[in-house]
C-alpha cells in the first residue's frame, strides 16, 4: 500500500461523502463508547495519589501516633503498621512530641497542624436529630487548604462555633442560627462546608478542642519544606509513628509497588476481550456492506485503472487503503469524542451529591489499542470487497454489468454444526466452567448463526410471494442482495443474542432474589425499636407524627439476646435473670430464641401474625402458650428455664413446668407468645422493647417513616445510627426496570443503527431498480414504503433470530448465577434449584416494537420522490 493508493482512497472518501459518513459513524461510535468506558473506569475510581490533596492539604505528610515503642509500617498510610502492641498507647502523643520528632530530622522550621477525627454526633433539627461525622481542625491554616470547601459563610474559629454540611442548608438552616449539638450544647452557625471526596456526608467542622471525647481519633499534618522519604518514614516509625508521606506515594519503595498495583481480576479481562472482539465483529458486519455497496458504485473507476495496465493486487491495495483511511479518521475522532464526553460526566459528578468522580484518568495505552482496533476493523470490513475488486471481471464492469455472487454452500452446513456445538457448550460447559461455559458457547452459537445467515436470507425469499407488493419487493431485493442484507441481519442477531443471553442472566438473579427473600413483619406493618427507658417518649413521638394510629407495646421478657431491657442486645449482663424454654427432641433440649419470648393476648398476636388466628387467640385467653416453629409434646406440657450468666456460664435459677402450650402457625420472627398469668411464673418483669403498627391500623407511608426517624434518632442518648429504628415490611420491594430499560435500549439503538444503515445502503445500491421502478409507472410512496420494508426485513429477521440465539446461552448463564449449589443460598432462604426467568416482555419488545420503529424511521428519512437515472446498454 503506497502513497497513491492512500491519496485515491482519501479523494474518494472525499467525494462520497454519505457513505463515508456512514463508515465512519459505524466505526466511530465503538470506539466512542469504548474509550469513554475505558476513561470513566479509572476516573470513577480514586487511587491514593488523587486523594492525597483532600487528605493532607498542602502537607508534605500527615503523621498518626499509635504506639510508644517502635512500629513497622506495612503499607503506603499510617493505618497499616504491625508491631507496638495495642493500638491507641497508654499516653497519647501530643502536637509538641511530634513536632519534636519530626523537628529532629527537618529542623525547627517544620510545622504541625492537628486534625482530630470526633466521631459521630447528633445536630438537633426541630423534628429531632441527624447524625453527623464531626472533625476538628483549624481550616484558616494554610495546611489544611483542599480538606473541605466553604460553601457559604466562614470556617469556624472558636470552640463555640461550627460549620454543617451543605445538606443542612436544605433543611432551612442558616448561617447565624444556633445548633444544638448533642442534646445541650449550643453551637453557632457560621458557615456550610462540603468534602471534596464526599460531598453529600452529613459533615460537622470545628476549631479543635469543641468536642473531645474519649472516640477521638487525632492526626497531624506536618510541613517539612522538603520530601519526607520512604527512610524518614522508617525512622518515625521507631518511635511508634506512622506517616502517610506525598513523596512515598509518589515514589513508593520496591516492596510496597504489589499493593497499590491496580490488578484486574482474570473474569474481567477475559469478559472485556469478548466484549471488544464482539463489537470488532459488529463493526466488520455492519461496514462489510458499505465498502461492498461502495466497490459497485466505484466498479468502472477500478475497471479503468485494471484497463491501463493495474493488476489485482493494485485495485485490492485501492480498496484496503478506502478502509485504512476511513477507519483510521473515525477511530481518532471517536477516540477524542469518548474522551471529550467521559471528561464532560467527569465534570458533571461533581455536581452530585454522591461520591462524585476523581480527576480525569485517560489509559493511554487502553486508548491506543481501541483506536488500532477500529482502524483495524475498518481494513477488516474492506478486505471481502478488496479480494472481490482483485477478481473482477473488467469487460462487464466497463459494460456496467453486475457479477454474479456465488454463495458459499458448505457454510450453512459449518454453521449448523457450530450451532450445536455451542449449544451443548452453553449446557454442559456452564457446570464446568460456569459462566465461561456459557459465554464461549454463545460465541460459537453467534458465529455459527452468522454463518447460516446467507442462507435463511435466501430462504425467506423463496417464501416472499404471499406478501404485498412492496414488503414481496423488500424481501426479494434482500434475498438476491445477500452479500448486504446478510452481514446486516447478522451483526443485528450477534447484539440481540447477546443482550438476550445478559436480560435472561439478570432476569434470573434478580428473580434469586426476590425468591430468597424473607420479610421481618408481616406485609405492611411497623415495628419501632424501642429504648425501653424511653417509652413514653416514643409514644409521645408516635402521637405526633402518627396521629390517630393505633398501636400495640409489644413486651418481651429478658432472653440471651435481649438481656433485661437496660443492655446491649447482642449479650446479656451478668446478674439478668432470663428465661428460655426447653423441649424434648430439640438436640441440647434448648430452644434457641429468635427475638426471645413476648408478652401478650389475642391482641399482640394480632400483631405480630398480620391477621386474627381464632385458635391462637384462644389458646392465650385460655392462658397457654403459643410456640411457633416447634413442636410441642403430645401431653401440651412443655417446661421453661430461668437462669443468668455467671462467670461466663450459665447458672439455672430454678425450672417453671407443666405450662400448658400450643403450636402456632410459622411466621414471627420469635419463638415463644405467653400470656401474661403464664409469664408471672417465672418471676420476671417483662420490658417493652417494641412497638407495632399493624398494617390494617395504618399503612406507614416512606415520608412518615422519615420522620418518625428522625425525631426518634432526637431522643437516642447514642451520637451516630439512631438507637430507635423504624421498620415498615413493604415486601421485596427492588426493581430491574432500569438494567432491563438499559438493555431494551442498548438493542434499540443497535437494531435501529443497523437497519437503518442497510436501508441507506439498499437505497443508494439500488437506484437502477427504482428508476425501472418510476418507468413502469409506480406511484412516488412506493419507494417509501420499499424502504420500510427493507428496513423491517432485515429488523425482524436479525431481531428473531438474536433471541433464538440468546435463549439457550442464556438459561446455560442462569445455572452459575442461581444455582444454590454454587454460592449457597441466601441466609433464611428457602432451599430452591436453579432459577430460569425469561423476560419475555423485553424479547418482545425488541422483537417486535423495535422493528416497527426501523420500519417508521426509515419511512420518515425516506424521500418519496423516485429518481431517474441513465442506463447504460449492456
Amino acid at each position: 500500500m503506497n502513497t497513491a493508493t492512500l491519496r485515491i482512497a482519501w479523494r474518494d472518501a472525499r467525494r462520497a461523502k454519505g457513505r463515508t459518513a456512514l463508515v465512519a459513524l459505524m466505526i466511530g461510535l465503538p470506539v466512542m463508547m469504548i474509550t469513554a468506558v475505558a476513561v470513566l473506569l479509572p476516573t470513577a475510581e480514586w487511587s491514593l495519589r488523587e486523594e492525597l490533596p483532600h487528605e493532607l492539604g498542602r502537607a508534605d505528610a500527615r503523621i498518626s501516633g499509635v504506639a510508644r515503642q517502635p512500629v513497622q509500617q506495612t503499607g503506603l498510610t499510617e493505618d497499616g503498621y504491625s508491631g507496638g502492641g495495642q493500638d491507641d498507647p497508654a499516653k497519647p502523643w501530643s502536637a509538641e512530641e511530634v513536632r519534636r520528632h519530626v523537628a529532629a530530622r527537618y529542623g525547627d522550621g517544620v510545622r504541625v497542624t492537628p486534625v482530630t477525627d470526633a466521631g459521630w454526633h447528633r445536630v438537633r433539627t426541630p423534628r429531632g436529630a441527624l447524625g453527623v461525622k464531626a472533625t476538628e481542625v483549624d481550616l484558616r491554616d494554610p495546611l489544611t487548604r483542599g480538606l473541605f470547601d466553604v460553601v457559604a459563610g466562614r470556617v469556624p474559629a472558636a470552640p463555640g462555633e461550627i460549620a454543617l454540611g451543605v445538606g443542612f442548608a436544605e433543611r432551612g438552616f442558616r448561617t447565624g442560627d444556633t445548633v444544638s449539638v448533642d442534646g445541650g450544647t449550643a453551637k453557632r452557625l457560621v458557615g456550610f462546608v462540603k468534602s471534596p471526596r464526599f460531598p453529600g456526608a452529613p459533615a460537622a467542622v470545628a476549631a479543635p478542642g469543641t468536642f473531645g471525647g474519649p472516640d477521638t481519633l487525632t492526626r497531624w499534618l506536618v510541613a517539612t519544606g522538603k520530601p519526607v522519604t520512604w527512610k524518614d518514614v522508617q525512622a518515625l516509625n521507631a518511635a511508634g509513628l506512622t506517616v502517610l508521606s506525598r513523596a512515598v506515594v509518589a515514589d513508593p519503595p520496591d516492596r510496597l509497588r504489589p499493593e497499590t498495583a491496580d490488578g484486574r481480576p482474570g473474569t474481567e479481562i477475559a469478559i472485556s476481550a469478548m466484549a471488544v472482539a464482539m463489537i470488532v465483529l459488529e463493526v466488520v458486519l455492519l461496514a462489510g456492506p458499505a465498502f461492498a455497496v461502495g466497490l459497485r458504485r466505484r466498479r468502472r473507476e477500478l475497471a479503468l485503472v485494471a484497463a491501463v495496465g493495474g493488476h489485482g493486487g493494485h485495485l485490492r491495495a485501492v480498496v484496503l487503503a478506502g478502509g485504512l483511511v476511513i477507519g483510521g479518521v473515525a477511530a481518532l475522532t471517536g477516540a477524542a469524542t469518548g474522551i471529550g464526553l467521559a471528561a464532560a460526566v467527569a465534570w458533571q459528578s461533581g455536581n452530585l451529591k454522591s461520591e462524585p468522580f476523581g480527576p480525569l484518568e485517560v489509559p493511554w495505552l487502553q486508548v491506543a489499542v481501541t483506536v488500532a482496533l477500529g482502524a483495524g476493523s475498518g481494513l477488516a470490513a474492506a478486505l471481502a470487497p478488496a479480494l472481490k475488486a482483485a477478481r473482477m471481471n473488467v469487460v462487464a464492469a466497463l459494460a456496467g454489468r453486475r457479477d454474479q455472487v456465488r454463495a458459499r454452500r458448505g457454510w450453512p452446513i459449518l454453521g449448523g454444526l457450530l450451532v450445536g456445538g455451542g449449544i451443548a457448550l452453553s449446557l454442559l460447559g456452564a457446570r464446568i466452567w460456569l459462566e465461561f461455559g456459557a459465554a464461549f458457547g454463545a460465541i460459537a452459537i453467534i458465529i455459527g448463526c452468522v454463518m447460516i445467515g446467507p442462507w435463511v436470507v435466501g430462504v425467506t425469499g423463496r417464501v416472499a410471494g404471499a406478501l404485498p407488493l412492496p414488503l414481496r419487493l423488500a424481501v426479494r431485493d434482500g434475498a438476491r442482495n445477500r452479500g448486504r442484507a446478510a452481514p446486516a441481519v447478522a451483526a443485528i442477531m450477534a447484539a440481540v443474542a447477546g443482550i438476550t443471553v445478559l436480560a435472561i442472566g439478570a432476569a434470573s438473579d434478580f428473580e434469586q432474589q426476590r425468591v430468597e427473600y424473607r420479610p421481618r413483619l408481616p406485609m405492611g406493618s411497623t415495628e419501632i425499636r424501642v429504648d425501653p427507658t424511653r417509652e413514653r417518649d416514643v409514644r409521645r413521638a408516635l402521637e405526633r407524627e402518627l396521629p390517630g394510629a393505633p398501636y400495640v407495646a409489644l413486651r418481651s421478657l429478658p432472653t440471651r439476646d435481649s438481656g433485661c431491657g437496660d443492655g446491649p442486645r447482642s449479650a446479656a449482663p451478668d446478674n439478668c435473670p432470663m428465661v428460655e424454654f426447653t423441649l424434648p427432641g430439640d438436640g441440647d433440649g434448648v430452644m434457641a430464641p429468635v427475638y426471645g419470648v413476648m408478652v401478650g393476648g389475642p391482641r399482640e398476636a394480632r400483631t405480630l401474625l398480620g391477621r386474627d388466628v381464632p385458635e391462637v387467640a384462644a389458646a392465650l385467653t385460655a392462658g397457654k402458650a403459643v410456640l411457633f416453629r416447634s413442636r410441642v409434646p403430645a401431653d401440651g406440657k412443655v417446661a421453661a428455664r430461668v437462669f443468668r450468666f455467671e462467670a461466663e456460664q450459665d447458672r439455672t435459677l430454678r425450672v417453671v413446668r407443666n405450662i400448658p402450650a400450643v403450636p402456632g402457625p410459622g411466621g414471627p420472627h420469635v419463638r415463644a407468645l405467653v400470656p401474661p398469668q403464664v409469664a408471672a411464673r417465672f418471676g420476671l418483669t417483662p420490658f417493652t422493647d417494641r412497638i407495632g403498627v399493624h398494617h390494617a391500623d395504618h399503612m406507614v407511608t416512606r415520608d412518615e417513616q422519615d420522620r418518625l426517624t428522625e425525631r426518634l434518632a432526637g431522643m437516642t442518648q447514642e451520637t451516630g445510627e439512631p438507637g430507635m429504628g423504624v421498620y415498615v415490611e413493604r415486601g421485596f420491594d427492588a426493581s430491574n426496570l432500569v438494567p432491563m430499560a438499559i438493555l431494551a435500549a442498548a438493542a434499540g439503538v443497535l437494531v435501529l443503527g443497523a437497519s437503518l444503515i442497510t436501508t441507506g445502503l439498499s437505497a443508494a445500491d439500488a437506484r437502477p431498480d427504482l428508476a425501472t421502478l418510476a418507468a413502469i409507472g409506480a406511484r412516488p410512496r412506493t419507494r417509501r414504503l420499499l424502504m420500510m420494508g427493507q428496513a423491517g426485513f432485515v429488523a425482524v429477521l436479525g431481531c428473531w433470530l438474536g433471541v433464538a440465539a440468546g435463549i439457550v446461552p442464556g438459561i446455560a448463564v442462569a445455572w452459575p448465577l442461581t444455582n444454590p449449589a454454587n454460592s449457597g443460598p441466601a441466609d433464611g432462604a428457602t432451599a430452591h434449584g436453579t432459577i430460569v426467568e425469561i423476560p419475555w416482555e423485553l424479547l418482545g419488545t425488541v422483537g417486535v416494537l423495535v422493528p416497527l420503529t426501523a420500519m417508521l424511521a426509515a419511512g420518515l428519512f425516506t424521500r418519496s420522490r423516485l429518481p431517474v437515472v441513465r442506463r447504460m446498454a449492456g
